[in-house]
C-alpha cells in the first residue's frame, strides 16, 4: 500500500521566477518543496538531510555545477532519490553516460507544463516508495533466509554431533561386548585352569618331598654299605650312583622342584587375578580395595613390562573406594599396557621404570601410573582421549583404550583422568576417585 504522506521535493534551479512557479504548483500538488539556487547548494542541503527527499527536480544549465553533475553528486549521497532533469536541449548519449537507462531519472523537455511536472513528480515519488518497500521486503526475506540458514546449520551441526556420538557409542558398545566376551572367556579359562593348577602344585610338592626322602634313603644306604666294609656291594652301589648321576640329582632336584613350585604359584596368582578382574561384579558400586585391583592388573599385564621395565610400587595406606572394581581394573590394565609400550624403545642395555602410586588426597584416592618413555608429543596431546585415535601400528591399537578409560573414570565414577608428559622423560596418568563414590558427591552438592 502506497503511503499518502506529503513527499519532499528538492528543487534545484538558478532562475528565481521558475523556482517560484514550480514551488507553487508542486505545493498545490501535495508536495513540500525545498529550493536550492545551485548544484553546490543542493549538495550541501542533501548532506544534512539524507533520505528526507523523495524527488529532486534539477535544471540542466545552472551557474556553477551543471544539472548532470549535480544529479551524480546527489545520487552518491542518496541512492534511493528520484530525479527530474529539466532541459531545453537534446542530450547526447555521452552526456547521459551511466544514467540514461536508469529507472530513477526522467528527462523533461522545456517548456514543460506545470501539470506534467506535477504528474512526473508524483510518479517518481510513488516509484521511490515502491522501491523502498521492495527493498525492505527483500531485506526481510534475506534476514529470514539468514535466520533459517543459521537454524538449519545449527540443526545440521547438532545432527552431526548426535551421529558422531551415536557412532562413538556404537563403537564403544561393540568393544565393550567384545571385552565382555573376552572377559567371560578369560573367566571360564581361569576357572578351568584353577583346579588342574592346584593338582599340579600339590603333586609337585609331593614329588619334591618324595625326592628328598629318596635321597635320604640313598644316603643311608651308602653309609650302611660303607660301614659294613663289603667291597663288592660298595662297588655295585657306586656304579648305580654313577649311572643315575646321583650327585647331580641330589644337587638339582630340590632347586628344580622349588622352581616348578614358584612357576605354579605364579600361574595360580595370574589365574586368580584374571578371575577377579573378569568378575562382572554388581550393577551397583561396591567398596573395593584399589591396591588389590592394581596388583591384579600388574599380575595380568606382567608379560608387557617384565623384560623392559622394573616396577616401582608406591601403594599407600588408602581406604576402600566405592566403585565398579572390574571397570577400574580395565582402566589400570589399559594404562599399564600403554606405559609398557611407551618404554619399548629404551636404549640398549637400559630398563625403563614403571611407577604405580596410590595416596589419599582429601576425599579422593589418587592413582598415578608413570612411565620413563619418550613422552607424548605436544601436537597430539589434545587428541589422546578421542575415540579411535592411536599412534600404534595397525593390529596393535584400536584407539579405544584411553577413550574407554576416560569414560569409566569420568562418566561412571565422576572422577578425573589427567596426564602430564615431558618429552624425553616420560608420562604420568593420574586418576582421582571419590572415596565414597557418586552418592557422596551428590550429598556434598
Amino acid at each position: 500500500m502506497i503511503d499518502r504522506q506529503r513527499h519532499r521535493i528538492l528543487l534545484v534551479d538558478d532562475d528565481a521566477a521558475i523556482v517560484r512557479a514550480h514551488t507553487r504548483a508542486l505545493t498545490n500538488g501535495g508536495f513540500d518543496v525545498v529550493s536550492a539556487p545551485s548544484g553546490e547548494h543542493a549538495v550541501q542541503i542533501m548532506t544534512h538531510e539524507v533520505g528526507r527527499f523523495a524527488v529532486a527536480i534539477v535544471d540542466l544549465r545552472m551557474t556553477g555545477m551543471d544539472g548532470l553533475t549535480t544529479i551524480k553528486k546527489l545520487r552518491t549521497l542518496d541512492d534511493d532519490l528520484q530525479f527530474v532533469l529539466c532541459t531545453g536541449e537534446d542530450l547526447t548519449p555521452q552526456q547521459l553516460s551511466g544514467i540514461n537507462d536508469a529507472d530513477f531519472l526522467i528527462v523533461l523537455r522545456k517548456p514543460a507544463s506545470i501539470v506534467e511536472l506535477v504528474q512526473v513528480a508524483h510518479a517518481l515519488a510513488v516509484n521511490r516508495v515502491l522501491a523502498m518497500q521492495h527493498q525492505t521486503h527483500v531485506d526481510e526475506l534475506e534476514a529470514a533466509v539468514r535466520a533459517r540458514t543459521a537454524e538449519l546449520e545449527a540443526a545440521n551441526a547438532k545432527l552431526a554431533a548426535q551421529l558422531a556420538w551415536r557412532e562413538r557409542v556404537e563403537a564403544e558398545l561393540k568393544i565393550s561386548q567384545r571385552l565382555e566376551a573376552v572377559g567371560q572367556l578369560a573367566a571360564g579359562v581361569a576357572h578351568e585352569i584353577s583346579s588342574p593348577i592346584q593338582y599340579v602344585g600339590d603333586n609337585i610338592e609331593f614329588l619334591r618331598e618324595g625326592a628328598l626322602d629318596i635321597l635320604k634313603v640313598l644316603d643311608t644306604v651308602r653309609e650302611t654299605v660303607a660301614s659294613r666294609g663289603d667291597a663288592e656291594l660298595a662297588t655295585l652301589v657306586g656304579k648305580l650312583e654313577e649311572q643315575i648321576d646321583l650327585d647331580y640329582l641330589r644337587r638339582e632336584l630340590p632347586s628344580s622342584a622349588e622352581s616348578m613350585q614358584r612357576g605354579v604359584e605364579r600361574i595360580a596368582n595370574i589365574v586368580g587375578a584374571m578371575r577377579q578382574l573378569s568378575h562382572p561384579g554388581s550393577e551397583k558400586p561396591c567398596k573395593a580395595d584399589i591396591n588389590r585391583t592394581i596388583e591384579n592388573a600388574l599380575q595380568v599385564t606382567s608379560s608387557a613390562y617384565r623384560y623392559i621395565a622394573d616396577v616401582d610400587r608406591q601403594l599407600g595406606d588408602i581406604p576402600d573406594v566405592t566403585c565398579h572394581a572390574a571397570e577400574l581394573g580395565q582402566v589400570f590394565i589399559n594404562l599399564i599396557i600403554n606405559a609398557s609400550h611407551a618404554m619399548e624403545n629404551m636404549p640398549e642395555g637400559s630398563r625403563g621404570k614403571l611407577r604405580v602410586r596410590t595416596a589419599v588426597e582429601g576425599r579422593h584416592v589418587v592413582v598415578a601410573i608413570s612411565d620413563s618413555g619418550s613422552g607424548i608429543p605436544e601436537a597430539i596431546r589434545h587428541k589422546i582421549f578421542d575415540a579411535f585415535f592411536t599412534t600404534k601400528p595397525v593390529g596393535r591399537g584400536t584407539g579405544q583404550g584411553l577413550a574407554i578409560a576416560r569414560s569409566i573414570v569420568v562418566d561412571r565414577h565422576h572422577g578425573k583422568l589427567t596426564f602430564d608428559s615431558v618429552m624425553g622423560r616420560g608420562t604420568t596418568f593420574e586418576i582421582r576417585l571419590p572415596i565414597d563414590g557418586i552418592a557422596a558427591l551428590a550429598d556434598a552438592a
